[in-house]
């Protein structure tokens, strides 16, 4: 019995020591296949100090300003300097070929004479062509209208007065016919009662009868002398009537027609204003041409006194030229100089445009000369008032710490002598100085990631776990404060103990197990 019990301890201390070596072997199995699986960092600890900034880059040599020449347009050009020609003032930078301008001068003189003509037709097509105004006319025929009027009037009058005085007189002659007609018949009715009273009745009645009919013969005679006398004033008073109306009708129209003159002639008037402004405009027009012209020609004459040369006004470099021998210039053809000395003309990004300040030194090597010049930014140029587009500056668009000709937001000018480099020629720069002030928080470069939330940087953060102490990565955010080529200056929530991740053998993000470099 009591052996039995030493057994059954022996086989509990057995197994007990078989789990604890299971136990150890997985563990290890297990450690063996994290260190091959989970990735190993690098780490290191925020760091308090400057950064050390270095801006390198190409230049251009350029001048400081520059003077442009206007050519002379329609001349022929028989030579021209080269671009990047150094000249002095006075020396021959174009010649135009004589012969050209000569033709050219005979050209414009035959176009200023066209010209001139032009000027004196225009003058003789404005003035309006003498005319009578119609009007004139009209009020004459007005005035004879009014004249012959009046006397129709007055004929008119005048039979209207016979006629009232000619019936009046020929009533009273027709009257005292009736009247005496009367009397007589009276008289011889008295003889014939006479007559009858002494017996005498036939011879009475016969006279009665007789004293009747030449009553009547009378008195007809009389009316038939009334009615042709009254008639015949009646014909001369219609006749000077009907004058008076023809006469009234006269004049209306000649009124009328007097009206329509003078509208005639107001149009007529406005006509000839329209055609002497029409006159006037093309006089102008003409004359400006031929000023125009005349000035064109004083230009090639001056040019002509000048030997068909064009010459440097100042000491400088032919910067650019928009022609070549055998063209022909144009209103755009122009030769650039320039002038005022030389300068170093570098291009800056936007990253080095913040760090540059005027007064920084500049260490600058001209290719083919063996030390470097030591030299001080004198001028920085922002944004808009940075120009990229002079000659010799497509190498300057190089410059600064971005040489692949990405966005610039500025350019930066060194000065430099004349002898010191070639216009135009390429020159490489650095510019190195501390930050004038201390960060708290420095960082490697290759500690700060960024993704679509923001910039931040990963901590390996220690925890417990069954299988003993792990680390995994922790996002902290962090704003970039500068940077230069190597380190970053922050500002995050980092302890001066915590281990950034500056390094990994594999890709890792947030929460991700990491195993610490040994």
């Amino acid at each position: 019995m009591k052996k039995m019990k030493i057994s059954k301890k022996k086989t509990a201390a057995t197994a007990f020591a078989v789990f604890f070596l299971v136990m150890a072997v997985c563990t290890a199995v297990s450690r063996a296949a994290a260190s091959m699986v989970v990735p190993t960092v690098t780490t290191g600890r925020v760091q308090e100090g400057k950064l050390n900034i270095l801006i390198r880059g190409n230049g251009t040599v350029e001048t400081r300003s520059e003077h442009l020449l206007a050519l002379q347009r329609g001349l022929r050009v028989e030579k021209v300097q080269p671009t990047g020609s150094a000249v002095k003032q006075g020396d021959v930078i174009l010649q135009y070929d004589k012969a050209y301008l000569q033709e050219s001068i005979e050209k414009k003189q035959a176009e200023i004479t066209k010209l001139e003509l032009a000027v004196g037709q225009a003058q003789l097509t404005g003035e309006p062509p003498a005319r009578v105004e119609a009007s004139e006319g009209a009020a004459r025929d007005v005035q004879l209208a009014e004249e012959n009027y009046s006397k129709a009037w007055e004929s008119y009058s005048s039979a209207e007065r016979a006629w009232n005085e000619g019936t009046a007189q020929q009533q009273q002659i027709l009257d005292a016919e009736i009247q005496a007609a009367e009397t007589e018949k009276e008289a011889a009715m008295q003889q014939a009662q006479q007559m009858e009273s002494e017996g005498k009745p036939e011879e009475a009645e016969k006279l009665r009868q007789q004293a009747e009919a030449a009553a009547v013969e009378r008195k007809t005679q009389a009316q038939a002398v009334y009615d042709g006398a009254v008639q015949e004033l009646e014909a001369q008073k219609t006749q000077a009537e009907t004058e008076l109306q023809n006469q009234e009708s006269a004049r209306t129209q000649s009124y009328n027609a007097y009206q329509s003159a003078q509208e005639q002639d107001a149009a007529a008037a406005e006509n000839d204003q329209k055609t002497a402004e029409a006159g006037s405009y093309s006089v102008q027009s003409a004359q400006v041409d031929l000023d125009l012209a005349r000035k064109e020609l004083e230009k090639l004459v001056q040019v002509q006194n000048e030997n068909g040369e064009v010459k440097a006004p100042v000491d400088g470099v032919l910067k650019k030229s928009s022609v070549t021998a055998g063209n022909v210039t144009d209103d755009t053809s122009f030769l650039m100089l320039g002038c005022g000395g030389y300068r170093i003309k570098g291009a800056l990004t936007a990253e080095d445009l913040s760090k540059i300040e005027q007064g920084d030194e500049v260490s600058v090597t001209v290719s083919g000369k063996g030390k470097a010049l030591k030299k001080n930014v004198e001028e920085v140029r922002f944004g808009a008032d940075a120009s990229f587009g002079t000659a010799g500056e497509k190498s300057a668009q190089g410059g600064g710490s971005a040489s692949g000709g990405q966005n610039m937001a500025g350019v930066f000018y060194v000065p430099l002598e004349e002898n010191e480099a070639m216009y135009g020629s390429e020159v490489s720069y650095e510019i190195s100085r501390q930050t004038e002030s201390a960060y708290q928080q420095i960082l490697p470069l290759s500690a700060v990631r960024k993704d679509s939330d923001g910039t931040f940087c990963l901590v390996a953060e220690q925890e417990e776990t069954i299988l003993g102490n792990e680390y995994k990565a922790k996002r902290v955010p962090v704003t970039v404060l500068e940077k230069d080529g190597s380190s970053a200056a922050v500002n995050a929530a980092l302890d001066p103990d915590d281990k950034v991740i500056i390094g990994s053998s594999k890709v890792i993000a947030p929460g991700d197990k990491v195993r610490l470099e040994e």
